[in-house]
């Protein structure tokens, strides 16, 4: 079950990476087909017609972001409940609340600008809890040891 722990946490951090990468990818296509005389306005959004190929990276961002990784953080705290890695719990619950949070400020990103900024941030954020809670994964189990044992040790 450590494994499983460990592999979680590794996808939830590298769904950190696909949403950058997808967001970048759909604003460079989005600024390239700006530049090429293509008009970005609220319509445009709305249409059902393709306007430029990056534009799935606006789809992937959304769809991973809503649904994927949310799934991979509510997998990953059930997990850690059965893998017996030291804090485990711990965590996958600081990366669900991450996630949850993730979320939220994408919401409200479309309301108010800040909240896309504090989007990001907190991508940062997940990023790290997810690649920690992994790395804590590869760390043995710690046991106290008894005073009566570490005299013996000395004697």
């Amino acid at each position: 079950m450590k494994s499983v722990y460990r592999v979680l946490a590794y996808l939830i951090a590298l769904g950190v990476v696909v949403q950058a990468a997808s967001m970048v990818y759909a604003i460079a296509g989005l600024g390239i087909w700006v530049d090429e005389g293509g008009t970005f306005d609220k319509a445009a959004f709305e249409s059902d017609e393709t306007l430029f190929p990056e534009v799935v990276g606006f789809m992937i961002h959304g769809m991973n972001g809503m649904m994927l990784i949310p799934l991979l953080a509510l997998i990953f705290l059930i997990v850690s409940f059965f893998a017996k890695v030291p804090g485990g719990v711990k965590w996958a619950a600081l990366v669900l609340l991450a996630v949850v949070v993730q979320v939220t400020l994408g919401i409200f990103g479309h309301e108010n600008a800040i909240f896309g900024a504090l989007h990001g941030v907190n991508a940062l954020l997940l990023f790290s809890l997810a690649v920690t809670a992994g790395m804590r994964a590869n760390r043995p189990a710690t046991t106290p040891v008894s005073s009566s044992e570490s005299e013996r040790e000395l004697v």
